[in-house]
């Protein structure tokens, strides 16, 4: 089953210079449980692809389906809980809530929900992602950035989504805490989960089962 299906996206942002055509007549299909990279130079439409399988963002022209569900025309409010019950997100800054403790992070999405139990889980998942507990009450600021990074793993899968987005995860990381990083995210998606993931990387690439490369916003 594809959970994510791009049908010839093309996403054309107007500016003041004139047009951007970021992405030119895109189609992607993504299988559940399939480890996904994204490679391409800076500029090419990387980050674009993302937003648009994120529900971050909508397509000029062209069908985007998630979960077997049309998105293409949905609104504002369904976007939303797309976001919040289908899909993770991990960014390459973190995006962690500086005023939250990493248990407090990793519980909002649950909070957001309503989901009972979030403190016990938000604990479970610390676990999971390799930090002892009693760094989860730790604020972002005193924790180092691979914690940091595990951190908003953890907080992806709060909700249990089906999909899993990390834009340049290993982008402010040394090598060492990249590569156990993406060893994380292998064990993930080993667990059932589709992850998708941008690089520039191509040692990042390796872990993943399939690459798809962009130039000039064309899959080549």
């Amino acid at each position: 089953m594809n959970v994510v299906e791009l049908v010839e996206v093309t996403k054309v942002y107007n500016l003041p210079r004139g047009s951007i055509r970021a992405l030119d007549n895109v189609s992607v299909s993504i299988e559940a449980g399939d480890f996904v990279s994204i490679m391409g130079p800076s500029g090419s439409g990387k980050t674009t692809l993302l937003n648009i399988i994120g529900c971050l963002d909508v397509p000029t022209s062209g069908r985007v389906a998630i979960g077997g569900k049309d998105i293409s025309d949905l609104g504002d409010d369904d976007l939303t809980k797309i976001r919040r019950d289908k899909i993770g997100f991990v960014f390459q800054q973190f995006n962690l809530i500086p005023t939250l403790t990493a248990l407090e992070n990793i519980a909002y999405p649950m909070i957001l929900r309503g989901v009972n139990g979030h403190e016990e889980r938000s604990k479970e998942l610390l676990r999971s992602v390799g930090i002892d507990e009693k760094l989860g009450e730790n604020k972002p600021n005193e924790l180092s950035g691979g914690e940091q990074q595990r951190v908003a793993i953890a907080r992806a899968l709060a909700n249990e989504p089906d999909i899993i987005l990390a834009d340049e995860p290993t982008g402010n990381l040394d090598s060492k805490t990249s590569k156990a990083l993406m060893v994380l995210l292998k064990e993930t998606n080993e667990r059932g989960k589709t992850i998708i993931v941008v690089t520039h990387d191509p040692v990042v690439a390796g872990f993943t089962m399939k690459t798809f490369t962009l130039v000039d916003g064309r899959i080549v």
